[in-house]
């Protein structure tokens, strides 16, 4: 028997637990505040009956708790004194923490974000925030927090109680802007067809909406059921898409146009960077190709350019070498000599130019500008040169300058100088050979031009890139590598090389370097 009472009390107990142990029945339920406009969370329908999502998930929240309830509808003004004296047992309103000390708040059912409502015929319409509100005169419902804000901002403040009414004189021109919270925007411009107002979120702290009461017992007792409700989802089903547009922070329009620029632009800065990396691959393969391409018709004209006076220094060689009873008469044996001696020569002086042009490709070369008078240098190129022109010709020097001081790289200059000097010597015969120079753009313009042979066809299209192209070898009649030299070394200095010519009649070289003129006449 003892066992069986024991069983009874705990089914008893059991069944009675919610109800009792939080002192509420069905002869005294629990007495549940009911706003009678505050659409669409909670409202009062013309038939007499609650409506709204607040209503909704409180009768979902008392079933769990099997505890029974009733509504007392009122105005909000009167609901707020009704919970703070006991009147009531529970409400639904929104955190507030002057009032933490009087009540007692359950855990927060969703967050409220605020927004500010405008006409969107406004001129400002595009910027519409809290930063330019000073003067403006702006409606909202009565809260300490955005009374502080505006009071601090300079707005002109006016407090309503009917907030479909003030967003319906907004639209009308009464106010410049309405704050309110987000869901109570949409929903009443949506019902009211206000459709000359927008709205923008505002980064002021959202405002956290719970159950209150002076029943410390009842709100542990929903705090624990809200905890589960929110974990089966119960809430989310209840609030549909208002909680999940309240619960994600929304950030103002004018953030949001900042982030999509500013990703805009990341992307076009990635795309662009993107594009010059490609490009630069793209170059970089195309001159990896061009150099093992380069390097393949390079050793073959190389080779070509040594074989051809080493074949006749070994040839002549070891016909003199055979020769132990002197068969080869003394006259062909000179001759011999002196062919063996002159390819001797031009294999020493091709193995130097060689060796020359790998140095300015290898950046051996040092170049130094120096203050220098062009009509003295050009005088002493003459004197240097004139020895060697054949009989009859004559080198002139011409420019339109009495004087001319520059600072130019005189490295660089005798360089090109003596190769374009020596080039034409060696190809005119007879005529003449005249050095000009002379200022242009930001730098002097120098040219070598002799009335001699010209130069073939097949080389007139590579002349300073003999060693380059495969269809060109580096013959006696060619003019070796003193024009690469050359163009090796304007190009160092960052300066212009060119040639015009007409076989028979001579040829013009000419190249162009950057420099700083001191003094002119």
């Amino acid at each position: 028997m003892k066992r069986l009472a024991i069983i009874l009390l705990t089914i008893v107990a059991t069944l009675t637990a919610s109800a009792d142990n939080l002192g509420f029945s069905k002869y005294r339920p629990v007495v549940i505040a009911l706003d009678l406009d505050y659409a669409p969370l909670e409202y009062v329908d013309q038939e007499g009956l609650p409506k709204g999502l607040d209503v909704e998930l409180t009768q979902t929240l008392m079933q769990r708790l099997d505890v029974p309830y009733t509504y007392r509808p009122n105005t909000w003004e009167a609901i707020t004194g009704d919970v703070l004296n006991g009147r009531v047992d529970l409400a639904m309103m929104v955190y507030s923490p002057y009032r933490q000390s009087i009540t007692n708040y359950s855990r927060a059912v969703f967050k409220l974000y605020y927004q500010v409502v405008f006409r969107n015929d406004r001129k400002d319409a595009d910027e519409f925030n809290m930063r330019q509100i000073k003067g403006k005169k702006i409606a909202y419902m009565s809260s300490r927090p955005i009374t502080d804000t505006l009071t601090k901002a300079g707005a002109v403040l006016n407090v309503v109680r009917d907030l479909p009414k003030a967003l319906q004189d907004l639209s009308a021109g009464e106010y410049d802007a309405v704050i309110c919270f987000r869901y109570q925007a949409k929903y009443h411009i949506h019902k009211l067809h206000l459709t000359n107002l927008s709205t923008e979120d505002l980064t002021l702290t959202p405002r956290e909406y719970c159950y209150v009461s002076n029943n410390r017992k009842l709100i542990d007792a929903i705090d624990r059921e809200l905890i589960k409700m929110d974990k089966e989802g119960v809430i989310d089903d209840i609030y549909g898409d208002y909680i999940s547009q309240l619960d994600s922070f929304h950030l103002p329009q004018w953030v949001w146009w900042l982030i999509g620029s500013v990703i805009c632009f990341a992307l076009l800065l990635l795309i662009y960077m993107q594009h010059r990396h490609n490009k630069r691959l793209h170059l970089e393969m195309r001159r990896a190709q061009k150099s093992e391409q380069l390097k393949t018709v390079f050793l073959a004209n190389v080779s070509h350019a040594l074989r051809t006076p080493l074949n006749a220094i070994i040839g002549f060689s070891d016909m003199l070498r055979v020769d132990d009873k002197d068969e080869i008469p003394v006259e062909d044996r000179k001759q011999m000599l002196a062919q063996i001696n002159t390819n001797g020569h031009q294999l020493l002086y091709f193995i130097n130019e060689l060796l020359e042009l790998s140095n300015i490709e290898g950046g051996g070369l040092q170049f130094t500008r120096v203050t220098t008078d062009l009509r003295e240098v050009m005088e002493n190129y003459k004197e240097e040169v004139e020895s060697k022109l054949q009989e009859g010709v004559v080198l002139n020097i011409e420019s339109p300058h009495q004087k001319c001081i520059a600072e130019i790289d005189t490295g660089m200059l005798r360089h090109v100088m003596m190769h374009l000097l020596t080039n034409a010597i060696r190809h005119t015969l007879q005529g003449s050979i005249t050095i000009q120079y002379k200022q242009q753009d930001y730098g002097l313009y120098f040219a070598v031009i002799d009335t001699g042979e010209g130069i073939p066809e097949d080389l007139k299209n590579n002349i300073f890139a003999l060693l380059n192209d495969k269809n060109t070898f580096v013959q006696q009649e060619a003019p070796g590598l003193g024009l690469s030299i050359c163009k090796s070394i304007i190009d160092a200095v960052h300066g212009h090389i060119g040639m015009t010519t007409e076989q028979g009649k001579g040829s013009t070289f000419w190249f162009w370097a950057p420099c700083k003129i001191l003094s002119i006449q």
